[in-house]
């Protein structure tokens, strides 16, 4: 999976998803890095033609209950590509609950 299908698979759950770090004080704002270029191999050796990324979303709302959060889950868990684990880490100093979903995708 290239770094830019990650991208088009994530702007179909939030086409407001910015790429690398983001702060905002907007009541909710989402953006993804990767972090690990994964070693895709074919008979013992990398494979060249293909790509493997560990990579993250993170997503900052102070709804409960989030649209976009499930919509996030919901599209990488639906690809056969991706594999998702999603993890909840309230912060009650500024009022955001940070929803983050550390990904693979092949």
């Amino acid at each position: 999976m290239t770094l830019d299908e990650i991208k088009a698979l994530l702007v179909t759950a939030d086409p407001n998803i910015r790429h690398y770090f983001s702060m905002s004080d907007a009541e909710a704002y989402s953006y993804w890095e990767e972090t690990q270029r994964l070693p895709f191999m074919a008979d013992d050796a990398h494979d060249a033609s293909n790509q493997a990324w560990k990579f993250y979303v993170h997503r900052y709302t102070k709804t409960e209950d989030d649209a976009i959060a499930q919509a996030i889950f919901d599209t990488l868990d639906a690809d056969p590509r991706t594999t998702v684990k999603w993890i909840i880490n309230p912060e009650p100093q500024d009022g955001y609950i940070h929803h983050i979903f550390e990904c693979e995708g092949y």
